[in-house]
């Protein structure tokens, strides 16, 4: 196995209040079922070898740490065996949603099923002490080791732990035409085309465009929230007032 496909965010990440990350999700079981589930399904039963949870509450309790999420639904309906991720420091940021702080999100995690938590290192610095304290179990630890360990194998790491770091297969294998053409074919089946009713869009230069909100002058932002280089990347534009020029309002 060359690679390791990981279907994110599970779940409802689409569906948070006012489209803001690590935002609650108010739904119905019959909605997420009827409307959202689906994808995640189809990848799981395509095999899928990891899932990623997402930063979003689901019934009130954050995706990392919800049990029915990624044990009952995930794992005991739909029969996941694979590994199963935190998204970015999710663990930690528990505590931004009122949960818990490091320690006992990190129980928590564990027992709704996760197995490897990216970046908080709350597995690494809590769990010895949880296992002590009678809060977790010696066989959660190791179902989770397992997968983590599995997951590995599958990728023949342990044949040869270095096989990603060859400085040249860069040369030889990334962005490489067949790669590039197949990650196009990819992508253009990912697609949802939207139909441009009464040929909305492209929008005409005239009347007024109006800007709300703080995000207007906001530099940062102009990436998205996961670009960590802000002021080294080029654009043609420094904020969002800029492209649309004379015909802004507000």
């Amino acid at each position: 196995m060359k690679s390791f496909l990981c279907v994110k965010h599970f779940a409802l990440y689409g569906a948070s209040e006012a489209g803001k990350d690590y935002n609650t999700v108010d739904m119905s079981h019959l909605r997420m079922y009827n409307e959202y589930f689906a994808p995640y399904r189809a990848a799981v039963e395509a095999g899928v070898g990891s899932v990623m949870s997402s930063f979003n509450i689901v019934d009130g309790i954050p995706a990392t740490a919800n049990k029915w999420l990624l044990t009952d639904v995930l794992r005991d309906e739909w029969g996941f065996q694979g590994l199963l991720v935190t998204d970015y420091n999710s663990i930690a940021e528990m505590a931004i949603h009122g949960v818990a702080p490091l320690k006992e999100a990190s129980v928590r995690a564990l027992q709704a099923g996760t197995d490897m938590d990216m970046v908080s290192c709350g597995f690494l610095n809590t769990l010895e002490e949880s296992l002590k304290e009678g809060k977790v179990t010696e066989a959660q630890i190791d179902a989770a080791c397992r997968r983590v360990l599995e997951a590995k194998y599958k990728l023949g790491l342990f044949a040869d732990p270095y096989k990603y770091c060859d400085t040249l297969r860069a040369e030889k294998e990334l962005y490489t035409p067949e790669h590039r053409a197949v990650a196009r074919e990819v992508a253009a089946e990912t697609f949802v085309l939207l139909k441009n009713e009464n040929h909305l869009l492209p929008l005409e230069e005239k009347g007024k465009i109006a800007l709300i909100g703080p995000m207007a002058d906001a530099r940062n932002n102009m990436c998205g929230n996961v670009e960590h280089d802000l002021y080294s990347v080029r654009t043609r534009y420094t904020t969002r007032r800029n492209p649309v020029g004379s015909r802004r309002q507000g």
